[in-house]
């Protein structure tokens, strides 16, 4: 059962195009588990020297962990949610935290090393790391250390005891999406899910919302990323499309013009069929007519605009959507020391069933470290316009 809790607003609120990686990391091969490393006992002002770029003045010591000198696209993930730190801080107050950020690397040894570094400075909280083998290393330290991680992986696997994950989850939308079509007529649903552990979450996260709503999965069709493959999924979809009402292709990029070309060119009739997507359709080519009249769920994407201008109006250069989640993420822990003192990091209080806004929309953490996060449902209107047609939620029901 949830803890009574209470909404944290996080600065001026704004949003995001939610941004799934297409695949999931997999789980690192680990080392034997690292001894337990004991935090040392220290009244808030003896905390010891901290090794990294150290962000604030505070009495409460908070980690950051990143990979900043990793290679390619890594470190430049690493450097935008260090930026948005930065940013957050500000809002926070200089003498509300002091922010150690510790550059990872991709290596694990080195991860861990840093969550050592971080429970033997008396940080009262460690963020990040951001991938999930990442997370994987560093709660082999973490958590026997009896220190909370909000970590920033959409891998749901590696979330658990004292590993909060504040991410876009790939069932989350799914679940917006597949719940507002059945509650405005759609019964049964045709479903195209990559193969892979995200099709498998999608998929599950679909069935769950279908039967939750009193529909029915007309069918679930498999496929690669390939055209061949597409091909063969869509003469295999053909001979149940006239049970569904609609189609759902939880994809992006090219994936949904490729499906529904697949299907005509096998002798589908696509009339009456409403098409169904998520956040990722952001990237597809919304003026494609066989578009047209698709629900797809996604943050509030007004919210990301004052995120963005800030960010670039310090920095110089526009950020990804998941740079909103450090920012979030960081203020969220500004308000409860705030609120509560170096001590406030309780499950009791993170997992608050009020939850937190931020730039990234509301989100409250769930017992088992996954996040929960309010979207608005969009339609594509014709050129590639899409209008709002049903808003996120400011709050959550009942709290």
């Amino acid at each position: 059962m949830r803890q009574l809790g209470f909404v944290l607003g996080l600065g001026l609120l704004a949003g995001c195009q939610t941004q799934v990686p297409a695949g999931m990391p997999q789980q690192p091969q680990m080392q034997a588990a690292p001894q337990a490393i004991e935090a040392p006992s220290l009244t808030q002002n003896a905390l010891p020297p901290a090794s990294g770029e150290v962000l604030g003045q505070g009495s409460v010591r908070v980690a950051l962990l990143l990979p900043l000198s990793a290679e390619g696209t890594s470190a430049q993930i690493g450097r935008e949610f260090r930026n948005a730190a930065a940013l957050a801080m500000e809002d926070v107050g200089q003498d509300t935290l002091q922010l150690v950020i510790k550059d990872t690397g991709r290596d694990a040894a080195r991860v861990q090393a840093a969550a050592s570094e971080a429970v033997l400075e008396g940080s009262s909280l460690v963020l990040g790391p951001i991938f999930a083998a990442d997370v994987s290393a560093a709660a082999g330290v973490t958590r026997p250390a009896g220190k909370t991680m909000i970590a920033f992986s959409s891998d749901r696997n590696v979330a658990g005891s004292r590993v909060y994950l504040n991410s876009f989850l790939p069932g989350g939308v799914v679940t917006r999406t597949v719940s507002y079509a059945s509650q405005n007529g759609v019964r049964s649903v045709l479903g195209f899910f990559a193969n892979g552990p995200a099709g498998d979450l999608a998929e599950q996260a679909a069935r769950t919302a279908i039967q939750a709503n009193g529909g029915v999965m007309a069918a679930s069709v498999r496929y690669d990323a390939n055209e061949a493959s597409i091909q063969q999924a869509a003469a295999a979809a053909v001979p149940v499309l006239m049970q569904a009402d609609a189609i759902l292709i939880p994809d992006g990029g090219p994936t949904p013009a490729a499906i529904l070309g697949a299907l005509r060119s096998n002798g589908a009739d696509l009339a009456n069929k409403r098409l169904l997507g998520t956040g990722q359709w952001t990237t597809a080519n919304l003026s494609d007519p066989a578009l047209q009249g698709a629900w797809f769920a996604d943050s509030d994407q007004q919210r990301l605009t004052a995120f963005k201008a800030r960010y670039q109006g310090k920095f110089g250069t526009a950020p990804t959507a998941n740079a909103a989640l450090a920012y979030d993420t960081v203020v969220m822990a500004g308000s409860v020391v705030k609120r509560f003192g170096a001590g406030g990091f309780a499950n009791s209080v993170i997992e608050a069933d009020s939850g937190y806004a931020g730039y990234a929309g509301v989100f409250r953490f769930e017992p088992d470290g996954t996040t929960q996060r309010g979207y608005a449902v969009y339609e594509v209107a014709p050129g590639g316009a899409t209008r709002v047609v049903s808003p996120a939620p400011r709050s959550f029901s009942g709290s």
